[in-house]
């Protein structure tokens, strides 16, 4: 939804779905530009998330016809509130898990105390990562690490992302490219993923 002050309003109903990349790219660009211009609200619906997200003040995900989570777009992405939008929004690596004692949740045979306090000791969740937050190196920050295997990688352009096996599941790992080749995972290596608690989203099963 892209707000302002005025008391028009102008709905879009996926306007961009039937364009090539580039141009959707372009022509999102000069509807942000004239919707400030003019001061008119709009709301923009599409199914393409990184659309949404660039253009818009404040999100609505929507799930079996209700909002499941309404907020501005980096909260969305990165502090979504139920699996449905952690999962539809980006891409996201899961793992089931349990609730331990004093809050620690149990998952790829690691228990971190304290990131489920508020939950019984026993109950299933669901602990997600974003690609985009792992690292196959310690990073200011990062203070865990899951042991790994990887798979194979994929060259996107811009981001490298890389299938790592972790726990009997795949893990996808994005990194970016550099121009000078950088330190590339390959397949058959063992690699640790490093991570900051902080990134560790942990849902209700």
């Amino acid at each position: 939804m892209l707000r302002s002050p005025s008391r028009h309003r102008a709905p879009l109903d996926e306007p961009l779905s039937a364009l090539d990349a580039k141009i959707r790219v372009s022509l999102r660009d000069d509807i942000r530009s004239i919707q400030r211009e003019l001061g008119i609200t709009t709301i923009f619906v599409a199914h393409d998330q990184e659309e949404a997200l660039s253009i818009s003040d404040r999100v609505v995900v929507m799930y079996q016809g209700r909002a499941d989570q309404i907020g501005v777009p980096a909260e969305i992405d990165n502090r979504p509130d139920t699996r449905f939008v952690a999962g539809f929004v980006g891409h996201l690596n899961t793992f089931e898990a349990q609730v331990g004692e004093n809050g620690a949740v149990r998952f790829a045979g690691h228990s971190l105390p304290g990131k489920a306090a508020t939950l019984r000791a026993g109950a299933a969740v669901t602990v997600a990562l974003r690609p985009e937050t792992l690292s196959l190196a310690p990073r200011n920050g990062d203070d865990l690490r899951v042991e790994g295997r990887v798979l194979h990688t994929s060259f996107l352009g811009s981001v490298i992302r890389a299938q790592v096996e972790v726990a009997g599941q795949a893990v996808s790992v994005d990194l970016f490219n550099q121009s000078n080749g950088g330190d590339l995972p390959q397949p058959g290596q063992d690699r640790a993923l490093w991570f900051s608690r902080d990134d560790l989203l942990v849902l209700p099963a």
